[in-house]
């Protein structure tokens, strides 16, 4: 490397970094005035500089005068964050580390990178919120080989072949072939969503029942469809069952779990109305009627369905199998 690297010098070269990530296609002219040069020459020095020396790819079309960095190579800049930005890393890694237990310990390898690079008070900060700051939302297990190689079969448009098993019916594992579009966590346990190849058809399956996945390669996936949203579909599953909000649901809850009711936003539809009593009545529609029911049986003795009757009845079955108690004969 060479020997006139003043620290004059690399504080300039990190500011020309820094400005390339911030503008994608400076201008020259814009070059020489946000970095104060004084002349064209230095900065094609230390262009050469950044390339030779540090492998950053940096590249000038002439027709339009304007520079763009395809790379920064092995060029480090400083990491200069606030309070604010420093406090999301820390609270970001913790919840990784919770809600993915397998790479806690590369969260914590990260976080001592991040404190090198970081001044000593924010890095305290950081410590400090990770001390004080506790997710308790329960995780359900899962294979990490399982995870990492959806995750890549995903990025790679890959087909894939594994082993599941359905907690109903026989519980036995069964071959499957998907083409994998997403993961999403939904109510304490991660989920695929992707398309079945044996029916064609939009599904989603738990990552921790998934076993043996295999990636078979990309030349017959087939992608999601160009207005379908992973974040949407997650956001449309009252507990974990996603899809389209075909059953509108109206239920009816007294104090005092209403105010603790109106605190949460259970569904992207719902809608709360105040009662003149305190109660509220949650207005949503939902994809599935059961997860509805489970939850209404949970708000005991204060949710009371309104509509549909069908919600009411899957309730009622649902009570009466908890306590032990036969379904009349019709």
């Amino acid at each position: 490397m060479s020997r006139d690297l003043s620290s004059v010098r690399l504080a300039r070269l990190h500011e020309l970094m820094r400005l390339f990530h911030e503008t994608p296609r400076p201008s020259r002219r814009h070059l020489l005035q946000r970095l104060g040069y004084q002349c064209d020459r230095t900065l094609e020095r230390d262009l050469k500089l950044l390339r030779e020396e540090f492998d950053a790819q940096i590249e000038y079309d002439p027709r339009y005068r304007t520079y763009s960095m395809k790379g920064r190579g092995r060029f480090l800049l400083r990491a200069e964050l606030n309070d604010r930005e420093v406090t999301l890393l820390a609270a970001g890694l913790g919840m990784a580390a919770h809600f993915l237990p397998h790479l806690a310990r590369d969260g914590e390898v990260l976080w001592n990178k991040l404190k090198g690079l970081l001044p000593e008070n924010l890095a305290a900060q950081g410590e400090r919120l990770g001390r004080c700051a506790v997710v308790a939302q329960p995780v359900s297990a899962l294979d990490p080989g399982v995870f990492e190689a959806l995750l890549g079969a995903i990025a790679n448009r890959q087909r894939v072949r594994f082993r599941y098993r359905s907690p109903y019916g026989d519980k036995a594992f069964r071959e499957q072939h998907a083409d994998p579009w997403g993961v999403f966590f939904r109510a304490h346990a991660w989920y695929l969503w992707g398309r079945t190849v044996a029916h064609g058809n939009e599904s989603t399956w738990r990552v921790g029942r998934i076993r043996s996945l295999v990636p078979l390669g990309g030349e017959d996936y087939v992608p999601p469809l160009g207005d379908e949203c992973l974040a949407s579909l997650a956001a449309s599953a009252w507990y974990a069952a996603p899809g389209e909000g075909r059953h509108p649901v109206s239920v009816r809850i007294r104090p005092p779990l209403a105010s603790v009711v109106s605190e949460t936003r259970w569904h992207p539809s719902q809608v709360l109305v105040q009662q003149d009593d305190g109660a509220v009545v949650l207005a949503a529609r939902v994809p599935d009627l059961d997860e509805v029911a489970r939850w209404v049986l949970a708000s005991a003795p204060c949710a009371e369905v309104l509509e549909p009757s069908a919600l009411a009845d899957r309730v009622r079955e649902l009570a009466l199998e908890v306590a032990g108690i036969p379904e009349p004969a019709p």
